[in-house]
């Protein structure tokens, strides 16, 4: 019996050994949510042929690093794995803003295109027309800048926010000679305007000059927009 022992001891002690690397090699998983490769290793350590990943301050078996969230890894492992940084796409308010900013710093095609994406994300949007509408006359666009104006009208909810788009449909057509159209878009403007109840006196003495210009038929058209009406979205960012 006492020969018996010692054998006994030893072939325990061989089972005990292989189930401990049979565990190391299963690599069992953990929960983590996150569906690692084999082999992941965070940077600044390096893989051995032993399943275990060396640093130059600890080393750690590549089952275990392989459950574990990589920005843990790097921000306190080995501050090697730096996310990068996503911009958040712009929205309407955004686009909108984008726009006034350009017709104020006279980069009117940047402000076209902001318009138009505005559009894109809310058709039906007075303030996004009536932008447009400005971005295209102040390049002479005048035909594309009336259809512009004619869609900020119809989607415009009253007299405070349709009437700066009277204005401006009253200014090309204007511009385009259609006198008799013009002086019935900008009466109609300052119609507008005073049901509004709002305070523009330059707008308001633009459309009284313009029609002062018609009364007589003259073909002085104004080269560039006098301060034209900006409404308070322009300023949400």
């Amino acid at each position: 019996m006492s020969s018996a022992a010692p054998i006994l001891v030893l072939v325990l002690s061989v089972l005990m050994l292989s189930g401990c690397m049979q565990y190391a090699i299963a690599a069992p998983v953990f929960y983590s949510g996150y569906p690692y490769a084999d082999g992941f290793v965070p940077s600044g350590m390096i893989t051995g042929d032993d399943g275990w990943s060396h640093g130059s301050l600890f080393s750690a078996p590549n089952w275990l690093l392989a459950q574990m969230d990589p920005n843990l890894m790097s921000t306190v492992l080995d501050y090697g794995y730096t996310p990068i940084p996503t911009e958040a796409p712009k929205d309407f308010e955004d686009y909108i803003a984008e726009g006034f900013a350009s017709l104020e710093g006279g980069n009117y095609r940047a402000a076209n295109t902001a318009f138009k994406k505005a559009i894109e994300l809310q058709p039906s949007s007075s303030d996004a027309w009536y932008g447009n509408g400005l971005a295209l006359e102040s390049q002479k666009r005048y035909l594309s800048a009336l259809d512009a104006y004619g869609q900020a009208i119809s989607y415009a909810k009253g007299a405070g926010s349709n009437w700066a788009s009277y204005a401006g449909k009253g200014r090309v057509l204007y511009s385009l000679n259609r006198f008799s159209e013009a002086k019935t878009a900008l009466e109609t403007a300052i119609s507008q305007y005073e049901k509004a109840g709002v305070s523009h006196p330059d707008e308001l003495e633009e459309m009284y000059r313009l029609l002062k210009e018609i009364s007589g038929q003259s073909n002085t058209v104004p080269d560039v927009i006098p301060s034209a009406y900006i409404p308070a979205t322009a300023y949400a960012m």
